[in-house]
């Protein structure tokens, strides 16, 4: 057998007896990423259903008239509390007696039935979430009670109610191949899949080098028949199989917590559901090899310099940074990206999974991105390796 192979699977199996690394690659992703979603989606359930349910408490300050209003806020969950003072009302809100405080125009029936606009002004705490929820509150029922006087007051003049609807605006969705799910979870996905494929593989690619430089075993490894060259090709496809495990488990956890029916209530209602082809999972899993490739050798780069893991992770903090951002900056990108973005490493691989789930295949960039993130994976593999073969920083402690 090559002797990088032998290397391979030695490194390979004392990477995934770590228990650290089986939690954190396949444990975490699987159980602990759907149950996370699951949580947050039933605590937005409940709290929707209970704002809903929810009578809210308000003060009014109507001196004359109002009494439509006022039916109105009975009927639509609101405990009305009649004051006569402004500041007695405003006492209320700020010690949260009263989430809103309703102030109506003196003329406002003079006003409401004589075809003009009657005002009600609405204090509310902008610190306060119940509060604001108060307020939208407030809002969607004027709207309503707005919309009924526009249909009384055309009524009066026999006029139909289409005339305050010059034009209407007719939407039609089109036949796609992908679900409309698919798009949300295209926002959602790549920006998982990169970081995931990333930290999920710092702990066992800095065990490998800096770990060994530690515990004073890597010169063990150095006296074996393997060269140089033979040893960190094999240490860094080891790294490389554990960035790889790590974003697929991800990948399958961010997936099987959309198909719970808590959060895919939550996440996916308004979008509709997701659907993932046996093509697609292919090209995403194909997106995924010179990422985790590039990944792999950078870890191993850092490794192999610093002296032990202390070290290692310090240089860890300013380069997460460079996977944090164009991570985050794959949410806002669009799809129908500019060709610079293929030459942007981790965010060309992100853009090209939210191309695949939405059923987008720019020729153009999937064929720079791939060419541009295996020249930089290439070179650092030659870094990494030209490292590996220098005893000032190998054998450095």
């Amino acid at each position: 057998m090559n002797r990088t192979l032998i290397v391979f699977w030695k490194e390979l199996r004392e990477v995934l007896r770590d228990r650290r690394v089986l939690f954190s690659t396949i444990v975490s992703p699987l159980l602990m990423t759907p149950l996370l979603l699951w949580g947050v989606g039933m605590m937005i359930q409940q709290r929707q259903e209970s704002a809903q349910r929810a009578v809210i408490p308000v003060a009014v300050i109507a001196p004359r008239g109002g009494a439509e209003l006022l039916k109105a806020l009975d009927e639509g969950g609101f405990a009305v509390r009649r004051v006569s003072e402004p500041a007695q009302a405003e006492s209320m809100l700020r010690s949260r007696h009263a989430r809103a405080v309703l102030v109506v125009d003196d003329r406002f029936d003079e006003h409401l039935h004589n075809e003009s606009t009657a005002k009600v002004t609405v204090l509310y705490d902008p610190l306060n979430d119940s509060s604001r929820e108060a307020l939208s509150r407030l809002r969607a029922l004027t709207d309503r009670l707005s919309a009924e006087w526009v249909q009384r007051r055309l009524a009066r003049r026999f006029i139909a109610a289409e005339f305050t609807t010059p034009i209407a605006v007719v939407t039609q969705t089109i036949q796609t191949e992908n679900p409309v799910g698919n798009l949300v979870l295209g926002i959602i996905l790549p920006y998982v899949i990169v970081l995931s494929a990333f930290f999920g593989a710092v702990s066992p690619a800095f065990d490998l080098v800096a770990g060994e430089k530690e515990r004073g075993t890597l010169e063990t490894l150095l006296a074996t028949p393997a060269s140089r060259r033979q040893i960190v090709w094999g240490k860094f496809l080891s790294v490389t199989v554990v960035c790889m495990l790590a974003a697929i488990f991800a990948m399958l956890g961010m997936l099987l917590a959309f198909a719970l029916p808590a959060s895919s209530r939550v996440f996916m209602e308004q979008a509709g559901r997701f659907s993932i082809s046996s093509s697609v999972l292919g090209i995403l899993l194909l997106t995924l090899v010179p990422l985790t490739v590039f990944y792999a050798a950078v870890l191993t780069i850092i490794s192999t310099f610093a002296r032990n893991q202390k070290e290692a992770q310090t240089y860890l903090i300013p380069l997460s940074s460079l996977v944090v951002l164009p991570a985050v900056a794959s949410i806002f990108v669009r799809t129908e990206s500019a060709l610079w973005v293929a030459a942007v490493p981790v965010l060309n691989s992100a853009v090209i999974i939210k191309q695949v789930l939405t059923g987008i295949v720019d020729a153009p960039l999937v064929l720079l991105s791939f060419s541009a993130s295996c020249v930089v994976a290439v070179v650092s593999v030659h870094i990494a390796t030209h490292l590996f073969e220098r005893e000032k920083i190998l054998l450095s402690s």
